[in-house]
């Protein structure tokens, strides 16, 4: 099935008559928080990627009480393009499933793209991302190699963990001590496309349908383990996640709670994980996709 990519309109009725409006093709949902030194790599890539492709889109940005310029870089681009640059700025750091659900809400496109600000569109076509999508129902996301700045490949997708395989990290976040990652795939990185248990949020391509029947992100979650309960539910719902390394985007990963272990931010995952773990289970035993299935 070919995916249509061009602009498609829709007719408003409103005080002022008729008025065509253009539905982007696209949603991108980005969470800004202090990312002045990324925003405008991530904003042209996706101008420069979409442009190149004929692809019509909107970014939709929301931003977490930034204390630096992050607003006001955003502003310049929606001076530009008002059409497809829109900000939502809190007065405070609101977390990541709360901001993300406001942007989700507002989102038009018939795909969604979930993007951390400190990433950039790379190798690969975009529209074969949504022909992908679009060719098999089943796919309920989808989500792109991820190369870190030293041309490695992050290793983004994982094995639903259990909380013993959480807990066995903390001595090399705390103290650098080197543990096993019972969680990652033996294999990894993948060559080819293929069914995995999670991936991290910093790139996912859903349908628009597939978010209508799994929901928006559980607001009991602040920070993390978001998109391990989210590829849960994707599951759940009777979807699959596939692995698709022929798209690439660069990551500037900051990895936050492993910088500052003791943060308020790394002590709200581990809050996030117990809440996890108390609403799916899974503390000694982890599920597996085929029996969500």
């Amino acid at each position: 099935m070919t995916q249509q990519t061009k602009p498609v309109s829709q007719h408003i009725h409103g005080l002022d008559g008729i008025r065509a409006v253009s539905i982007p093709s696209i949603s991108f949902i980005i969470l800004t928080w202090n990312s002045e030194g990324y925003l405008r790599r991530c904003f042209d890539s996706l101008i420069r990627t979409c442009t190149a492709e004929d692809i019509s889109f909107e970014v939709i940005v929301i931003d977490n009480g930034s204390h630096d310029a992050s607003c006001d870089i955003v502003e310049g681009y929606n001076k530009d393009s008002s059409d497809t640059f829109h900000l939502i700025s809190l007065e405070c750091n609101r977390g990541t499933t709360y901001t993300r659900n406001l942007g989700l809400k507002q989102a038009r496109g018939e795909y969604l793209c979930i993007l951390d600000s400190d990433t950039e569109m790379g190798e690969g076509s975009l529209t074969a991302v949504m022909n992908r999508l679009n060719s098999d129902r089943k796919i309920g996301m989808l989500v792109p190699r991820l190369l870190l700045p030293d041309g490695s490949v992050q290793n983004s997708v994982k094995r639903f963990p259990t909380m013993l395989n959480k807990l066995m990290k903390i001595p090399r976040i705390v103290f650098g001590v080197s543990t096993k990652n019972s969680d990652f795939y033996e294999n990894f990185p993948f060559i080819k496309e293929c069914e995995v248990d999670t991936a991290i949020s910093a790139c996912w391509f859903l349908r628009r349908d597939v978010m209508e029947k799994v929901g928006y992100l559980d607001e009991n979650i602040f920070y993390a383990p978001e998109d391990i309960d989210y590829s849960l539910r994707v599951w759940l719902a009777g979807f699959r996640i596939l692995y698709y390394p022929a798209y690439t985007v660069l990551h500037h990963t900051q990895q936050i709670t492993h910088k500052k272990p003791l943060s308020k931010t790394s002590l709200s995952h581990f809050g996030g994980l117990l809440y996890y773990y108390r609403k799916h289970g899974g503390w000694l035993v982890r599920p597996r996709a085929s029996k969500a299935l």
